[in-house]
């Protein structure tokens, strides 16, 4: 090859090495703040779960209260990642890209909007959809019938009480658009309430599910991106009815 070959032979190899080395280093950047929030998740799940069930994991409340007061709830739905507590804050989406204990993080915290409460008739809980599938990443596991199939129970924990849903509908939608509703306080005469139960189960994309809402439901409704092939404008939703609410001692 000669000395000049085997000069420019050796700076290419060393010039894609160091390429790689770039965009490792590049890619560990982007994600190890993803993979220390999970972490730093589970380790919270491990220090304040007790025992590890589904109709009541005993939760020490007490214990995330002081760590940050804005922790209202937890929510678990088997068979996936999310397993993590609910936070609201005094600010709309204060904890968007705010983890638990209120500190800055780019995945941020599973959410619901300040004056929202767990007796709605319709209320929204909000997560990111991370590409490690962490917060509500793992959300479109339901975009598979056959997932659907076998995890379609969604927990949510307060003190004292674990409220149990039942999927009933997943699809993509426009951000803003009317699945995004939870303000009925006007519907005296003309239906919205229903004809807007109707919409969430019509536009159902995914396949079809035999379980549907009735009027004196209340339905909770799980959000996250759509992702890069929909666009930013787009959100896939799961929603979800309330099917029981157990209430029991600390």
């Amino acid at each position: 090859m000669g000395r000049i070959g085997d000069f420019f032979y050796h700076l290419t190899i060393t010039i894609l090495v160091a390429a790689a080395l770039v965009f490792l280093l590049m890619a560990f950047k982007e994600q190890y703040p993803i993979l220390k929030n999970q972490q730093e998740l589970e380790d919270l799940q491990s220090n304040v779960e007790t025992k590890k069930t589904n109709d009541n994991p005993h939760i020490n409340w007490k214990k995330l209260k002081r760590i940050n007061q804005d922790i209202i709830a937890w929510i678990k739905v088997p068979g996936t990642k999310i397993d993590y507590p609910i936070l609201q804050g005094k600010e709309w989406n204060k904890y968007l890209h705010k983890n638990y204990e209120g500190d800055y993080s780019y995945a941020g915290s599973i959410f619901i909007q300040p004056g929202a409460t767990f007796d709605d008739s319709h209320l929204i809980i909000y997560g990111h959809n991370m590409r490690v599938k962490s917060m509500f990443g793992s959300l479109h596991d339901f975009e598979s019938e056959n997932f659907y199939k076998k995890h379609n129970k969604i927990y949510l924990y307060q003190p004292g009480k674990t409220i149990k849903c039942t999927i009933y509908s997943v699809y993509d939608c426009l951000d803003k658009s009317a699945t995004y509703l939870t303000d009925f306080s006007d519907d005296e005469n003309d239906n919205k309430w229903v004809e807007w139960l109707t919409m969430t189960v019509n536009n159902n994309a995914y396949y079809p599910i035999k379980k549907k809402p009735a009027e004196k439901d209340r339905i909770i409704t799980l959000s996250t991106c759509s992702g890069k092939q929909k666009g930013d404008s787009y959100r896939f939703v799961v929603h979800s009815l309330v099917t029981d609410t157990v209430i029991y001692e600390e």
